[in-house]
């Protein structure tokens, strides 16, 4: 009887088992998984960076509604709505005496939400996600109270200003003891409105009262050039 011809198993060559993949082989997979990753991950690092300061900027701009709101109430951002200087309550911290109700205290029982921080007192990484720091400043006369100004501090470590000013700016520079808006002939803000600007870099001063040595404000966030 003739013997019927034995099929080999699958995977099993005259020489034995089949091999595995070679080292040149695996550093090749490597190699390309490694590419994979140095394309993806700085996309990746962009959108999340992308998505933090959008993140702060939507604060801000509640920020600056909430503020807007109070003023209807009393005209002012002022909130001794008589000296502004004393409003803006800088070189204070913890619970100031009166009559120094600073604007920063008053936001703070009409939206809790925010963390409001006075003009000097920086918002950094630490308290981020809902700090704002504000500081009323006066814009065409002494004691007005008819600007505000904000800071916010993005994830990135961008921090995001806003100025909102109820009426035209005075050619002055700003002064403390006064409070003025540096509305110097160099400022290029010269009309009523909202204008932003932020700052980045490794040396970062998210405060409100910073922001009065800045010359060049923008209308929108996507203009903003760093300070």
């Amino acid at each position: 009887m003739a013997k019927m011809p034995v099929r080999r198993a699958s995977g099993v060559a005259d020489g034995g088992l089949e091999q595995g993949f070679t080292l040149i082989e695996l550093m090749v997979v490597l190699l390309i998984i490694a590419i994979l990753l140095a394309i993806a991950i700085p996309t990746f690092l962009g959108v999340s960076g992308s998505a933090r300061d959008r993140s702060a900027q939507s604060n801000l701009t509640n920020a600056v509604t909430d503020v807007v709101a109070d003023y209807q109430s009393t005209q002012s951002f002022d909130a001794t709505a008589s000296n502004t200087a004393t409003s803006q309550d800088l070189g204070c911290s913890g619970t100031c005496p009166t009559p120094h109700a600073s604007t920063a205290a008053a936001l703070q029982g009409q939206e809790p939400a925010f963390t409001w921080a006075d003009g000097d007192q920086s918002c950094t990484t630490a308290n981020a996600a809902k700090c704002v720091s504000v500081l009323p400043v006066d814009v065409a006369s002494a004691n007005d109270g008819q600007g505000a100004i904000m800071a916010v501090m993005s994830g990135t470590g961008t921090c995001w200003y806003a100025m909102n000013l109820q009426t035209t700016p005075a050619t002055a520079g700003y002064q403390a003891a006064t409070g003025f808006f540096p509305g110097s002939t160099t400022s290029t803000v010269t009309t009523a409105g909202t204008y932003y600007a932020k700052e980045s870099g490794s040396s970062v001063t998210c405060t409100a009262q910073h922001a009065t040595t800045f010359n060049s404000w923008y209308p929108n966030y996507s203009s903003a050039v760093s300070e």
